[in-house]
């Protein structure tokens, strides 16, 4: 770990509030035996955290006519028909499974992950829980697929319980890059597990042996830090009753940690998923895709996006009375004056659409100013310092802008809304 990696007391030192959201915890379900895990774990948290629960189910009705062997069309089954007859479903696997669980039942007509994500941002889930299925390998990768398209376009995180965990973990491992977005993932895991878990925080480095000297000094000074690091992760996290441990592997990260979990016994295994823009979208970085399909446990998986959202929700909460909207006859002005105040700032930029989710520009990016371009008046935005080339986005279909900034009157957000969404930018 070299001076340009990232520490955690780098974080730490400027280490900001989250508020975490406080909606029901969501239970998604097909009904089919793949789902029963779901069912326990969902009343083991409810218990744990107070927090009601909600199921859903979607699924996508068969409009078409089907034929029979003597090729006559034989009508479909009206909607209605279906969707009914999952409610039924529903209510039968919840009889088997948490029986007198008051919990209401909603079947929505649609794609099923989208409806579930669409659901979690409607009532601000705190989590979605779905079984993981049985230990078979063709199973867990085709449920693996459905939790990945969840992270993919939504931004809660994700429970993937495993057939043989009823309770709440009590051996927990947590991937951490010493990211912010892995420390908020491990925040979130904390309300979910037993209050006197044990929780080992993993680290996975490249690879530190070698026997050139510049190499042993490499891999000593990354296990110095790495310790450090470690040590103030636990005393940021520490709850009474629960007992920490670290471990510093090296190797490939998703392939020591699928071994490590294994090895340890984990009932639960918790990472962050913050991958950028097309590669987000596409594979949710390797490790968080190589966990949920192939971990020997439960997995929790937390999307960047939501430590960003939980980040947003302790300003709004702190500087409600801050927030003030550009004026429209003066926004070329303000723009410059706001780039002149936070130019260098590193921040988060991300799009936010009711159609396709959270999806984020980038992170840590170096804030080089905003304007006004094109007679239409598309806001630029501008990143990147002054011995780099700038990346540039463009904001099409401005409505409004608007900026937060916090107590002392510094700028923390600066928001963009257009008819079908908005773009934010968050300082870090």
């Amino acid at each position: 770990m070299g001076t340009s990696e990232p520490r955690i007391n780098d974080f730490l030192s400027t280490f900001e509030p989250v508020v975490a959201p406080r909606g029901p915890l969501l239970l998604a379900s097909d009904s089919a035996p793949a789902s029963d895990a779901a069912f326990p774990m969902a009343r083991a948290l409810a218990a744990h955290t107070g927090a009601p629960v909600q199921v859903i189910s979607a699924l996508v009705p068969n409009t078409m006519p089907t034929y029979a062997f003597d090729a006559m069309p034989m009508p479909g089954v009206p909607v209605n028909v279906l969707m009914a007859t999952r409610q039924e479903s529903l209510r039968a696997q919840m009889d088997r499974l948490v029986p007198d669980a008051p919990w209401p039942v909603t079947v929505r007509g649609g794609d099923p992950v989208r409806e579930i994500v669409r659901q979690a941002r409607e009532t601000e889930a705190r989590v979605v829980v779905v079984g993981r299925g049985k230990h078979d390998l063709v199973e867990r990768i085709l449920g693996g697929e459905s939790v990945l398209r969840l992270l993919q376009l939504g931004d809660t995180p994700v429970f993937a319980v495993s057939s043989d965990l009823e309770v709440l973990p009590k051996r927990v491992v947590i991937a951490t890059d010493f990211s912010v977005f892995s420390i908020y993932a491990a925040q979130v895991a904390l309300d979910f597990i037993a209050p006197d878990a044990w929780v080992q925080l993993v680290h996975v480095a490249p690879s530190l042996s070698g026997t050139a000297p510049m190499l042993r000094d490499f891999a000593e000074e990354y296990r110095t830090q790495a310790r450090s690091s470690f040590a103030e992760l636990i005393a940021h996290l520490h709850r009474p009753g629960l007992t920490f441990d670290s471990v510093l592997l090296d190797g490939t990260a998703s392939v020591r940690l699928v071994e490590h979990v294994s090895a340890v016994g984990a009932d639960l295994v918790v990472t962050a998923t913050h991958g950028y823009g097309f590669l987000r979208r596409m594979v949710l970085g390797s490790v968080g895709a190589e966990l949920v399909r192939s971990a020997s446990c439960s997995v929790l998986c937390v999307p960047g996006s939501a430590r960003t959202l939980a980040q947003a929700r302790a300003q709004a909460v702190a500087l409600h009375q801050q927030t003030r909207r550009l004026s429209v006859e003066r926004l070329d002005t303000e723009l410059a004056d706001f780039s002149a105040r936070n130019a260098g700032r590193e921040c988060t930029v991300e799009v936010h659409q009711p159609d396709i989710g959270v999806q984020p520009i980038g992170h840590h990016l170096v804030f080089a100013g905003a304007s006004l371009d094109g007679p239409e008046g598309r806001v630029m935005l501008m990143f990147g310092d002054t011995t780099s080339g700038h990346l540039t986005h463009q904001v099409r279909g401005r409505g409004h802008v608007d900026v937060i900034a916090d107590q002392e009157g510094r700028d923390r957000v600066l928001r963009i809304s257009y008819s079908d969404g908005q773009t934010q930018l968050v300082f870090d």
